[in-house]
């Protein structure tokens, strides 16, 4: 009998060491690597009406083991990318890129994204506890979990924890978000992982967005565009030539402004069209073309060799913040009133208001 006991506690204490062991061993496959790309497949139950919510993303990422790590993801027509230290994100359907004005907004939405929370580079990286084996789709797999946060809310107490689940071939399979509210469990949020691919070298992917496509900030998410009949803001500005601009211009005459950006594909796209030599404005119609979050001295470098037959305004936040700027390019029609008469959004409609009104 004791014998047996002995046996049964020998055997118990070498399965433990053994579960133990292959979460270092995974975390030994991951550090002996550069580069991974997986399939990340979320479930978010919704407890109010028993609905499953499903995304499947495809994600890159590489120098993973460094800080300066970079990363792609694809999901439906929706694409991330960041390298070199720049973020965007691609829609596809919409034919638009946005990225962050300011570096520190981005490094926050970066050490929040979904990627760093609940990717398996990242996550490897916690203090996990082994707590037993479990079965799934009849592969044994070792379950660790994670006190990610306990915190109060009024007199209750809400507890997140994490569980990972660890396959044979020392990868992880599987996370659960647990969330707790005094020790009851609400909801259960789920990603699968798979189709592991690692390398030693960096692995390739785009790294700029889609040359046609417009530019948005996510910081003016909420800002509009100046609405028909509003009255134009006043501005007083100096050209890149060094010539004084303001709204005096719009006296007894329609001005055309167009907000461009240097970093935008539309908006150079709209660029080529306006410095061709075959481009010409009716006499009653001025243009000004701002480059408001631009250096002059990008301004510059960006149209050499291009024909310009008007003024060009770099370096004017607030003169874009006036006119409610938040993506480009984007133009206004003011009239000799100084109201705005007409705005427009993207490459297609731009291009089209001022083919029609070139050579008029």
């Amino acid at each position: 009998m004791n014998k047996l006991l002995i046996s049964l506690l020998l055997l118990l204490n070498f399965s433990f060491l053994f579960a133990k062991n292959d979460l270092e061993e995974t975390r030994k496959k991951f550090s002996k690597n550069k580069s991974v790309s997986y399939v990340l497949t979320a479930f978010y139950p919704n407890p109010d009406t028993d609905e499953v919510t499903t995304f499947k993303t495809f994600y890159i990422i590489n120098n993973y083991n460094s800080n300066n790590f970079d990363f792609y993801s694809k999901r439906d027509n929706s694409e991330e990318i960041f390298k070199n230290g720049n973020y965007f994100e691609i829609n596809n359907s919409e034919k638009n890129f946005s990225q962050y004005e300011l570096k520190e907004n981005q490094a926050n939405a970066i050490k929040n994204s979904r990627l760093v929370q609940y990717g398996p580079t990242f996550i490897l990286k916690n203090n996990w506890k082994y707590e037993n084996d479990i079965l799934i789709n009849g592969v044994n797999n070792s379950r660790y979990s994670f006190i990610e946060s306990v915190r109060k809310y009024g007199e209750k107490t809400i507890k997140v924890e994490f569980n990972i689940f660890i396959s044979p071939k020392n990868l992880i399979s599987k996370l659960e978000r647990k969330s707790y509210v005094d020790d009851k469990l609400g909801q259960t949020v789920t990603f699968d992982y798979s189709d592991y691919k690692f390398s030693k070298k960096e692995m390739n992917f785009k790294t700029s967005p889609k040359e046609k496509y417009a530019l948005k900030y996510f910081e003016r998410s909420n800002v509009n565009p100046l609405k028909v009949s509003t009255k134009a803001p006043s501005f007083v500005a100096k050209d890149i030539e060094n010539n004084e601009i303001s709204d005096e211009n719009f006296i007894n005459k329609n001005t055309l402004l167009l907000f461009s950006s240097t970093n935008c594909g539309a908006s150079k796209m709209v660029s080529d069209f306006i410095t061709t030599e075959n481009f010409k404005l009716p006499n009653n119609l001025n243009l000004i073309n701002f480059y408001a979050t631009d250096k002059k001295e990008l301004v510059v470098k960006f149209l050499k060799n291009k024909k310009q037959n008007f003024p060009i305004i770099a370096d004017q936040k607030e003169i874009e913040k006036k006119y409610q700027v938040s993506g480009y390019p984007i133009l206004y029609l003011i009239d000799d009133k100084g109201l705005v008469t007409q705005s427009l959004y993207g490459t297609e409609p731009i291009i089209e208001y001022l083919k029609s009104k070139n050579n008029e």
